[in-house]
């Protein structure tokens, strides 16, 4: 049986160097190099850095920053934040170990979300000043990156979708998503730390704090998760995809 995960923390040591190997990085079958050459690997390592190591509440970026390249979350993970006209802050992504953010500077070198550490948190930057070069020597990044940016643009959809069905269909899925997206990076796929308050996770729902411990009391006692503190099983993952399969 797996060990038990810290919501998505890979315990990796934090970067001792500003320079940072691809091809010795664990999260290299869902990281930027996944699907390329070692020769391109290389390529991509010598120009990647890695970045110094953040605590929960620090950022990576602000909401205004200037756009200094794609960043790579290599151990820990991150909340993508924006602010409405009114200056309430919305969680609009959660990022995990492998997955790339800093996309929402590109079109005009400004950042219009916030990236912020929700544990601690390493990253590496693929600076902007070496991704033309990057991409005329290694043509298939761009292939990845597209991948990568068509990823996020499904998530994007899911949640905008998810975002007008019932509650209980919301976090069902937020559940599953986290089940899912850990098996891929080698946890436990039923048991996990939730690194996000569940005021956060409301906010990220688009539900009220009080709806949210609701649910998951309500998960426990129907026998489909286990809850203490911020620890979660799955008993039966089957039954929550069933919410989502059930017609309107």
């Amino acid at each position: 049986m797996r060990k038990p995960a810290s919501v998505y923390l890979l315990k990796q040591p934090p970067p001792r160097t500003n320079q940072v190997s691809c091809a010795n990085c664990a999260l290299d079958h869902i990281c930027l190099p996944r699907g390329l050459s070692q020769e391109e690997i290389d390529d991509i390592s010598q120009v990647v850095k890695a970045r110094k190591v953040l605590q929960r509440g620090e950022f990576l970026y602000h909401e205004g920053d200037d756009f200094r390249g794609i960043l790579a979350i290599k151990s820990g993970s991150a909340k993508l934040v924006a602010s409405d006209q009114h200056g309430n802050e919305h969680i609009v992504n959660i990022l995990l170990p492998g997955e790339l953010l800093g996309f929402d500077g590109l079109p005009e070198e400004k950042h219009h979300c916030a990236a912020i550490a929700l544990e601690t948190t390493s990253f590496c930057l693929l600076p902007a000043d070496n991704m033309e070069e990057l991409f005329h020597n290694v043509p298939s990044l761009t292939r990845e990156l597209f991948k990568h940016t068509g990823e996020m643009m499904n998530q994007d959809r899911t949640q905008l979708i998810l975002g007008k069905r019932p509650a209980e269909e919301r976090m069902a899925y937020f559940l599953m998503s986290l089940s899912e997206r850990l098996k891929r990076r080698g946890f436990s796929a039923s048991e996990f730390k939730l690194s996000l308050t569940r005021q956060e996770i409301g906010n990220h729902l688009g539900l009220a704090l009080e709806t949210v411990s609701r649910l998951l009391k309500k998960f426990q006692d129907e026998d489909l998760i286990v809850v203490q503190n911020r620890f979660i099983t799955i008993k039966n993952l089957a039954a929550l995809k069933s919410m989502l399969d059930a017609p309107e």
